[in-house]
C-alpha cells in the first residue's frame, strides 16, 4: 500500500471502532470523509504533512491534524492505540470482506474472540463450515451465504494485489532508484509491466554499469524494512508496507533483454522460446545465443528483430495470437493516452436523493482537469434519483434542476477562463431493474443527452436472465452505453453471468457502445472481452466513472485495459472529435 492507502485504512478503522464502541456518527462520518480525501488524494499525504499544509486537505480539522502529526512523527497515535484496544484485533480482517461492515465484524469477532489478525480469516472459514454463525442473532442463512461467497472470492485473489496498489509502489521505488547518477534506467517487470489487472510480484528491472554502486544504493531505499537476500545482481526486499520486491540488475548492453526475458506471460515464453530452438537461438535475460556466440541488445526493438519478430508492446504479451502478428510485421497500433478526448462518465457535486454515491467534485474542477488533460469534451453522468420514495414529479423535477445547475456553473466558468472550454454533455447513469426496465421513465430522461445504463444490484440472476435484461436495457433510445458490464469488483465481486456473444452482436447491430470503465478496482471489460467486443465490431468507450476529480486521472488504467484487449485508436469512441462523437451516438 502507499503512504496515502495506509492512512486512510488508519482512518477507517478508527471510524470503526467510533461507531461500535461509541455510537458516535458524527466523528465516525468525519473520519470516513477524512479518509476517502487522503485516499484520493494525488500528492503525497506524507510530503503535505511534511510542508506544513494538512489544513489544505477536505474534512481535516484541527484535532484530525494533530493526530496526523503525531502518526508522521512518532509512528503511533496514542488515543487511536486506546480506541483499537476496545474492540477485538481479529474485527478489522473481517471488514476486508465484502459484505461485512464494521457492527457485523465486531459481533463476530466478540463472539468467538478472534484476536489475532493473522489468523481471523482462517478461523472465519472453519466458523462458516460448522455453521455456528447461524447462532448469532440476525445472521439468515442468505446474508451468511453472500459473507462465505466473498470470502470464498477473496481468497481466491489472496497473494495478488490489484494494479493500482501495486504500481505506486513501484513507481516510488523506481523514482528513488532514478535519482542515483549509477542507474540511468529502470522499469517494473512481470504482470506488472503488463498491467494486468491484478499482480502476482513486484519486479523491478535496474539498468546500470556499476552493479554493486546501483545495489547499496538500491537497498538503501528508506521504506525496505528487511533484505531477504541480496548480491550483486539479484536482491529479495520486504517493504514496510509488508509488499515483497525483486530487484535486478543489468548491464546497458544487455537491457533489451532483460526486460523481455522478465515480462511476458509463461505462455508467450514458451511459444517464443520454441520458435528460437526451430531457428538454432536460444534465448536468455543476457540475450540470444546463435552458434555459441551471445548476442547482447540494448532494446527490446532489436531482440525481437534478432529473431524475426516485430517489436510486441508489453501489455499482449500473453500469447493470444501476437506472435503470429509479429511474424507477420502486423502487429496493431495500440490506443495511447493522448488519443483520448473526452470522459463520458463523471459524477459531480449536484446534491439530490440519488440511488446510489454522489460525486464531490464541483463542475469548474472537473472542467479545469479536463483542460489539463487535452479533452475536448466531458459527460457528467450522476446517478439516476432514487427509485423508490420519490414520485415521478419529483424525479422529473430534480432532473430539471440538475441541468439548470450544471449550465449555470459551465457558464460562470466560461466567463471566468480565457481559455477554450471543453464541451459539456449531460447524462446520467441509469439504473438497470432486474427485468430490463430503467429506473427513469421516458418523460424523465427526456432532457438528457444520453444515458449510461448499469446494474447495480441482482447481480446473481442466470445467465439468460441477465443477457434478457442487458439487451432489454440498451433497446431505449436513450441508452448509448452498458456501463461497467460484467459489474466485477477486483478480488470482491465474481462478474456476471451473461452471453457475452449475443450482447456483443446486438451491440453492433444498433450501434450500442460498451463501456471499459477504468475505475481502478473494475477495470471492466476484461480484456478477454475487450477482444471478444472487437471481433465482433462493437464500439468501446473508456471512461473512469469518477465520483472525485482526482479520479479522472485513471483514464491511463482504462487505456491500459484496452491495450491489452488489442484495442486501436479507431476503436475507442471517446477519441473521436466531439463532433463526430455527437453524430456517432446521435446525440
Amino acid at each position: 500500500m502507499t503512504i496515502n492507502q495506509e492512512t486512510a485504512q488508519l482512518l477507517k478503522r478508527v471510524a470503526a471502532v467510533l461507531r461500535v464502541k461509541e455510537g458516535d456518527t458524527f466523528r465516525h462520518k468525519a473520519y470516513i470523509n477524512a479518509s476517502v480525501a487522503i485516499d484520493n488524494l494525488s500528492d503525497s499525504i506524507f510530503d503535505v504533512w511534511k510542508r506544513g499544509e494538512l489544513d489544505t486537505v477536505p474534512g481535516l480539522g484541527e484535532s484530525l491534524s494533530r493526530y496526523l502529526n503525531e502518526y508522521f512523527t512518532t509512528g503511533r497515535v496514542r488515543h487511536f492505540e486506546s480506541l483499537f484496544k476496545k474492540v477485538p484485533s481479529g474485527m478489522f480482517p473481517l471488514m476486508t470482506i465484502r459484505g461485512i461492515g464494521p457492527m457485523t465484524a465486531y459481533k463476530i469477532s466478540k463472539k468467538f474472540h478472534l484476536n489475532n489478525p493473522e489468523t481471523t480469516l482462517t478461523e472465519l472459514k472453519e466458523i462458516l463450515i460448522s455453521g455456528k454463525l447461524t447462532k448469532i442473532e440476525g445472521f439468515k442463512e442468505k446474508t451468511i451465504s453472500k459473507i462465505k461467497k466473498a470470502l470464498d472470492i477473496q481468497s481466491f485473489g489472496k497473494g495478488r494485489l490489484p494494479l493500482y496498489e501495486a504500481l505506486p509502489v513501484a513507481e516510488d521505488f523506481i523514482n528513488y532508484l532514478l535519482k542515483s547518477k549509477a542507474i540511468s534506467k529502470a522499469e517494473p517487470l512481470g504482470s506488472l509491466r503488463r498491467r494486468l489487472a491484478t499482480i502476482g510480484d513486484i519486479d523491478i528491472a535496474i539498468c546500470s554499469s556499476k552493479p554493486k554502486k546501483a545495489m547499496s544504493y538500491a537497498l538503501s531505499y528508506p521504506q525496505i524494512s528487511s533484505v531477504v537476500t541480496t548480491g550483486d545482481k539479484v536482491s529479495h526486499v520486504k517493504m514496510t508496507n509488508g509488499l515483497e520486491v525483486d530487484l535486478k540488475i543489468s548491464l546497458p548492453n544487455s537491457w533489451g533483454s532483460i526486460l523481455q526475458h522478465y515480462t511476458g506471460g509463461k505462455l508467450h515464453n514458451i511459444h517464443l522460446r520454441s520458435l528460437a530452438k526451430e531457428k538454432g537461438l536460444s534465448l536468455s535475460e543476457y540475450g540470444i545465443t546463435k552458434n555459441g556466440k551471445l548476442n547482447r541488445f540494448t532494446s527490446e526493438a532489436k531482440f525481437y528483430q534478432f529473431i524475426g519478430l516485430e517489436y510486441i508492446p508489453p501489455e499482449i504479451r500473453e500469447n493470444t495470437g501476437e506472435i503470429e502478428l509479429a511474424i507477420k510485421h502486423e502487429i496493431p497500433t495500440l490506443l495511447e493516452i493522448k488519443d483520448i478526448r473526452g470522459d463520458l462518465h463523471i459524477h459531480s457535486d449536484f446534491g439530490f436523493p440519488s440511488s446510489h454515491d454522489l460525486g464531490t467534485s464541483p463542475l469548474s474542477e472537473i472542467l479545469r482537469m479536463a483542460i489539463n488533460n487535452n479533452y475536448e469534451y466531458v459527460g457528467i453522468s450522476d446517478h439516476n434519483p432514487k427509485f423508490l420514495g420519490l414520485s415521478e414529479k419529483q424525479k422529473i423535477s430534480i432532473i430539471s434542476r440538475r441541468k439548470k445547475y450544471l449550465l449555470s456553473q459551465y457558464h460562470a466558468y466560461e466567463k471566468d477562463v480565457k481559455s477554450r472550454v471543453p464541451e459539456l454533455l449531460i447524462g446520467m447513469e441509469v439504473d438497470i431493474r432486474p427485468d430490463g426496465s430503467l429506473a427513469l421513465s421516458d418523460k424523465a430522461m427526456e432532457s438528457l443527452d444520453y444515458v449510461i445504463a448499469s446494474i447495480h444490484g441482482s447481480f446473481d440472476l442466470t445467465e439468460e436472465a441477465n443477457t434478457r435484461r442487458i439487451q432489454k436495457a440498451l433497446s431505449h433510445p436513450k441508452v448509448k452505453i452498458l456501463g461497467h458490464p460484467t459489474n466485477r469488483i477486483l478480488n470482491g465481486r465474481e462478474p456476471i453471468s451473461a452471453n457475452w456473444e449475443k450482447i456483443f452482436t446486438y451491440c453492433a447491430q444498433n450501434k450500442k457502445v460498451i463501456e471499459i470503465n477504468a475505475y481502478p478496482n473494475r477495470l471492466d471489460l476484461p480484456d478477454d472481452l475487450i477482444k471478444q467486443a472487437l471481433t465482433k465490431k462493437v464500439n468501446l468507450v473508456i471512461n473512469t466513472d469518477s465520483h472525485d476529480v482526482d479520479q479522472m486521472e485513471n483514464m491511463k488504467y482504462g487505456v491500459w485495459q484496452a491495450r491489452r484487449g488489442y484495442a486501436q485508436k479507431s476503436h475507442i469512441v471517446n477519441t473521436l472529435s466531439v463532433k463526430n462523437l455527437r453524430l456517432m451516438l446521435e446525440l
